[in-house]
C-alpha cells in the first residue's frame, strides 16, 4: 500500500513539474500569452519602488530597463508585506514569475501578490 501511495505521489509531482515547464515563457514572448497563466522568466534589468505614486507599486522590468522593457512584474504597496526581500534590490537577478499575464499600455505584465510567485537567482560575481 505504501508503494502504491509513493508511486502516485511521484507521478503527481512529475505532472506538476511538467506542467510548469510547459508554461515557461521568455519575457519578450509574454505578450503572446495575455489572458493565460504562465511562468515568465528573464533577467531583471531595472527595478523601482514608487512609494509616493498611486498604489505604491514596485516594478520589476525584465530583459531591458524601463521604458524599453517588454514585460514587467508589479507588486502593489499593499502586497509588499508578503515579500521578505525588497524587490527593488533585484536588478541583475535571473527571475521567474508566475501568474496571469495581462497587457497594460501595450506591455505584458504579471501582478505579484505573494512571494511564492517569484523565484530569483543572484547574478554571478
Amino acid at each position: 500500500m505504501k508503494s502504491l501511495l509513493l508511486t502516485t505521489l511521484i507521478l503527481s509531482l512529475s505532472s506538476a513539474v511538467g506542467a510548469q515547464t510547459d508554461d515557461m515563457v521568455k519575457a519578450h514572448d509574454a505578450i503572446e500569452h495575455a489572458g493565460q497563466f504562465a511562468m515568465v522568466c528573464g533577467v531583471i534589468a531595472s527595478a523601482k519602488y514608487l512609494k509616493d505614486s498611486k498604489g505604491a507599486p514596485t516594478y520589476l522590468n525584465f530583459d531591458k530597463p524601463y521604458p524599453d522593457h517588454e514585460f514587467s512584474a508589479i507588486i502593489f504597496g499593499k502586497n509588499r508585506k508578503n515579500f521578505k526581500l525588497q524587490p527593488e534590490t533585484l536588478t541583475g537577478y535571473k527571475a521567474c514569475v508566475y501568474g496571469k499575464v495581462r497587457v497594460y499600455k501595450g506591455k505584458a505584465q504579471i501582478e505579484l501578490v505573494k512571494e511564492d510567485q517569484l523565484s530569483v537567482k543572484p547574478p554571478k560575481k
